[in-house]
């Protein structure tokens, strides 16, 4: 069994380059910035966000010279302040402070991307996107302002331009809308309502010809 699982790895191994020649694939990196907000929260506020760093792997598959399937995977972390009143029962005392709760997770989005104008430099996306809700980072306090549901998914729609840096790296800026369809509020005895994300990216893509 052992054997033919090594048999099975090395044939799978050597015929890589020759199952990438066949179609146009490229892989690259994101970076950029992202700034989220919450609908449908009956207490509290669904803003207060601050803007974030985003970073993840890019794939592209090029289906015809105009036309690409775009995927891969993101890792973000959600940040927002909020104030806080503490209590001293010994004294019946009170103080307010502010502080940054976050969220990490994972973004994978699945996205058609139409190019066009000058050299096809300029292109449009649309599909959809699923979130992992990976760990929350209460910092020290019993729960978050929400606690998220596994998983998430809605719409994404995009824009941006691509600049061929030379034959095998490619520059993209775009900017990208990402609007949740599915109710990411999972304890409603703590926090009512149907609560869904929306979040807005500007990412750059290096991309690399494979």
């Amino acid at each position: 069994m052992k054997k033919n699982f090594y048999i099975f790895l090395l044939v799978t191994l050597f015929s890589l380059p020759s199952v990438f020649s066949q179609i146009n694939l490229k892989v690259g990196a994101n970076i950029g910035g992202q700034v989220s907000s919450l609908r449908g929260m009956d207490y509290e506020t669904d803003k207060n966000f601050m803007v974030v760093p985003t970073l993840g792997v890019n794939i592209e598959v090029a289906l015809k010279p105009f036309v690409s399937v775009i995927t891969g995977v993101n890792f973000e972390r959600w940040k927002k302040k909020r104030d806080v009143r503490y209590y001293n029962s010994y004294n019946s005392s009170s103080y307010e402070s502010t502080v940054t709760e976050g969220h990490d997770f994972f973004n994978i989005p699945f996205l058609i991307r139409y190019k066009f104008g000058n050299k096809r430099s300029f292109f449009v996306d649309g599909g959809g996107f699923v979130n992992y809700f990976n760990q929350g980072k209460p910092n020290g306090l019993m729960s978050l302002f929400i606690n998220f549901e596994d998983y998430n998914f809605g719409l994404a729609l995009g824009t941006g331009t691509t600049f061929r840096l030379n034959d095998y790296l490619d520059l993209i800026i775009q900017v990208r809308n990402e609007l949740g369809l599915t109710d990411v509020n999972k304890y409603k005895t703590m926090l009512s309502g149907n609560v869904k994300t929306n979040t807005i990216r500007l990412i750059a893509t290096f991309n690399f010809d494979i």
